[in-house]
């Protein structure tokens, strides 16, 4: 469909329908490249863990914090603070990647991990992909840490997850930026070698 007579165009909204988040070490083999990050299917390099299911309403959840502006003596001039990004995903399984994750630690070989009070001190590369019903995607990938989990309260009947907030931190290996983003648009097939 296109614009209506208004500008308006109903294929254009962002309905989101599914995603996936998956992480991996902060090396330069696991970037994916820009060319190659709008491609269909979406090759991952095998040191990517995934994330697995959302709770239903714990899709990625965008927010971008501007810190204090520099104010000058004239009225009406400004230059922004240094923002902030993050993305937070309500994460709803907890299998030994989710959890390695969110603790910071493995556990040993008795299958126990010895808790910390502290949020764990890593950083990885994050990636996050939505996929819309209009058949588009929206690709976003870069250097994050984990800087808040909120667990859900134990209910009856209900799924128990953590909401996990990530902060993009700009890193050289993506040139300096918090994230690439690819999208909304729909990716293209990549023609099979061989």
């Amino acid at each position: 469909m296109t614009a209506d007579s208004q500008g308006n165009d109903l294929d254009a909204v962002g309905i989101p329908i599914t995603g996936l988040a998956a992480f991996a070490p902060v090396l330069a083999a696991n970037i994916i490249e820009k060319n190659k990050l709008g491609a269909s299917p979406l090759v991952l390099p095998a040191a990517y863990k995934r994330l697995g299911l959302y709770k239903q309403d714990g899709g990625p959840a965008e927010s971008r914090e501007g810190g204090d502006a520099l104010e000058f003596f004239q009225k009406g001039y400004s230059i922004a603070g240094d923002g902030t990004r993050t993305v937070v995903i309500g994460l709803a399984e907890q299998n030994p990647t989710v959890q390695a994750l969110l603790e910071g630690a493995e556990p040993d070989v008795n299958g126990v991990i010895e808790v910390s009070s502290s949020l764990p001190n890593n950083r990885f590369i994050l990636l996050v992909v939505t996929k819309y019903r209009n058949g588009t995607e929206k690709r976003r990938i870069g250097v994050a840490a984990i800087t808040a989990i909120e667990p859900d309260q134990q209910e009856r009947g209900s799924v128990e997850g953590a909401n996990v907030t990530f902060t993009w931190q700009e890193d050289p290996l993506f040139n300096s930026a918090p994230f690439w983003q690819w999208g909304p648009a729909a990716p293209a097939t990549v023609p099979s070698e061989g």
